[in-house]
């Protein structure tokens, strides 16, 4: 076994020319930080006498798939009446607007994912007496997918695009659609986890991706993105709010807007323990690519196993193949395809027993935890 840092693009997607190396922190477990984050700092203002000067262009890395814009109000709580900011992408297709009112109250507003290297930002309404409405375009974040991903591959590479699984595991397919893939910023710049829906509402992913209101609400939920040319997915939704969180489980639980789970379905648990050697499956967004799978030689391979508190004993170690970026995701059992674990932790280098074994949380202790 052995772990390899090389240029998947062929196997994975043809369409990764012109991109950055991925950044990695905290030895296997983090999330996957990719391309930038850059302050911008444009002002837009509506009363201001030109039409041109109420609207900006912003332009991110050239070698971005998407990016997103920070919007931040800083003119008085006096806002006019219907005043709004819309946002457009390059092909001039309306991404977003939000009332005036809206930027006021949350002093600061992280866009959808918008697709492109560029966007644009409008402030338009009635100027009225007495009142301002004065918006700063604060940065824009491009994310910019890996040209070498970090593989903690055990044995061969055995990650299986969705598109096969649909046409020859179509119960496997089923069972992938509540899966997704999480786009944030965090504080390292532009980042991507892996998340499952447990509910209509509620979403399963680590605590080391999405930990705080702040990161939430620049989150963006991404349903079927299973091919690289649609990075927006089939069906994109926004992160409301942190549920709760548990370091020591390596586990958040977060609140979807638009109750995803009403049309991708979610998972049902496991009520049984892992055991030695038992098949299973995990669904993931590795490297913040498209959907794959992987279970080939995908076995539960030490039980039960330290987790980030150590002598608790809350993992199991598994033999599936992921990548930084496929934290959050579910570890199934292949007999039933319910969650035996959530993964979330891949190679550590330093310590010769997880140097090629990737680790999982038991879903029993985590269920007890949040309740579910």
């Amino acid at each position: 076994m052995l772990r390899t840092i090389f240029c998947v693009a062929a196997v994975l997607t043809a369409s990764l020319n012109r991109q950055v190396a991925a950044q990695t922190f905290q030895n296997g477990r983090a999330p996957l930080v990719v391309g930038q984050t850059q302050d911008v700092r444009l002002e837009i203002a509506l009363a201001d006498a030109q039409p041109a000067n109420r609207t900006a262009v912003v332009q991110g890395l050239p070698s971005a798939t998407t990016i997103k814009l920070r919007l931040d109000h800083i003119s008085g709580a006096n806002v006019p009446l219907g005043a709004i900011v819309v946002i457009r992408d390059a092909s001039n297709n309306e991404v977003a607007r939000y009332a005036g009112a809206e930027l006021v109250k949350e002093r600061r507003i992280w866009t959808p994912l918008i697709k492109g290297t560029s966007a644009q930002v409008e402030v338009a309404g009635q100027p009225q007496a007495g009142a301002e409405f004065r918006v700063l375009i604060g940065a824009v974040a491009s994310n910019v997918p890996p040209l070498k991903p970090t593989l903690n591959i055990v044995r061969d590479f055995d990650l299986e695009n969705i598109e096969y699984i649909r046409v020859n595991q179509p119960e496997m397919f089923v069972a992938s659609r509540p899966v997704a893939k999480i786009s944030f910023v965090s504080s390292e710049g532009p980042a991507a986890c892996t998340g499952f829906m447990v509910t209509d509402d509620w979403m399963l992913t680590n605590h080391h991706c999405i930990n705080t209101d702040e990161i939430c609400k620049s989150a963006d939920v991404i349903f079927g993105f299973n091919k690289s040319d649609s990075p927006l997915g089939d069906e994109m939704q926004k992160c409301l709010r942190l549920v709760d969180n548990d370091e020591d489980l390596d586990a958040a639980l977060i609140e979807v807007a638009g109750s995803p789970g009403k049309r991708w379905g979610f998972l049902s648990f496991s009520d049984s323990i892992p055991t030695l050697n038992e098949a299973a499956v995990v669904v993931q967004h590795p490297a913040g690519f498209p959907k794959f799978v992987s279970r080939i030689d995908c076995v539960v391979s030490t039980m039960p196993a330290d987790g980030v508190k150590i002598g608790k004993e809350s993992d199991f170690g598994h033999s599936c193949d992921t990548m930084d970026g496929s934290s959050g995701s579910p570890v199934l059992r292949r007999a039933d395809l319910k969650v035996m674990g959530l993964h979330h932790w891949g190679f550590v280098d330093q310590v010769e027993k997880w140097s090629a074994e990737n680790r999982a949380v038991q879903i029993r202790f985590i269920r007890e935890r949040f309740g579910l």
